[in-house]
């Protein structure tokens, strides 16, 4: 067989051997005998994906390296905290709660000791308040004559006969000062004794004969005096005379009998 050549050109011999066969280029082998396995080539160079598997220390083609992405067996476990470093976190968290609970302590034995303290103080400024108020009201004893600014004196004046049977009486003479600013209401109704044995009296209405010189209803004016007497049925020792012209709507007028 013929081929055809370019006149004006070097000729250039047909391909192959001549026989009919084909020859690679440069002179490479062949891909393998006829019965050795795909890409066995000459030389003694193992197949590849051969049916023993990669060669030994080669990971098979497609695969990650173990540790990577996608790795079945997870990432490898953190390093967990040593022994040491939980004593310690251990014993630090314990000293913490014992500190807490001293403190709370002395804050309540702190409040206790406050509270006690006021209590006491309490109690100890309590009988001053009473002793204060007694001396107040022993005060307001003492000089019972000249509240509401008015004067009250009473003295004894031995006893008295009856205008019409034969009773007695015990006779005190009675002064009145009008010191205040108001006018003030006399009447004989307004009076009480007081008997040695704590009995009170008021014998207006039986002693009304009674041979005395009765006080007349009236009007006191401020700065004014009115005196006269009063009788208690029978002969009794009389300590105190009391005037209250309000009928227990104020403290009464209050003296001693001289």
């Amino acid at each position: 067989m013929s081929y055809p050549q370019y006149p004006s050109g070097p000729q250039q011999p047909p391909h192959g051997d001549g026989t009919g066969g084909y020859q690679s280029y440069g002179g490479q082998p062949g891909y393998g005998a006829p019965g050795g396995g795909y890409g066995d080539p000459s030389g003694g160079q193992p197949p590849y994906g051969g049916p023993g598997g990669p060669p030994p220390g080669q990971p098979p083609y497609g695969g990650m390296p173990p540790g990577g992405p996608g790795d079945p067996y997870g990432p490898p476990p953190k390093k967990g905290m040593s022994t040491g470093a939980k004593v310690g976190l251990g014993i630090g968290g314990g000293c913490l709660g014992l500190v807490l609970i001293v403190v709370i302590v002395i804050v309540i034995i702190a409040s206790m000791a406050g509270g006690g303290d006021s209590t006491s103080t309490s109690t100890s400024s309590a009988p001053t308040q009473q002793e204060g108020t007694q001396e107040s009201e022993g005060g307001a004893a003492e000089e019972p004559a000249n509240e509401q600014g008015v004067t009250l004196t009473a003295t004894a004046a031995g006893t008295a006969g009856d205008t019409i049977d034969d009773t007695v009486y015990t006779v005190l003479d009675v002064e009145l000062t009008n010191n205040g600013d108001e006018p003030l209401d006399i009447n004989p109704l307004y009076f009480t004794t007081v008997l040695s044995d704590g009995t009170e009296r008021t014998d207006w209405a039986d002693a009304i004969f009674a041979d005395i010189q009765h006080i007349e209803v009236g009007t006191l004016a401020p700065g004014s005096s009115v005196s006269g007497q009063i009788a208690v049925v029978g002969e009794v020792v009389v300590t105190e005379v009391r005037y209250d012209p309000s009928f227990g709507m104020e403290d009464p007028i209050v003296t001693t009998v001289q």
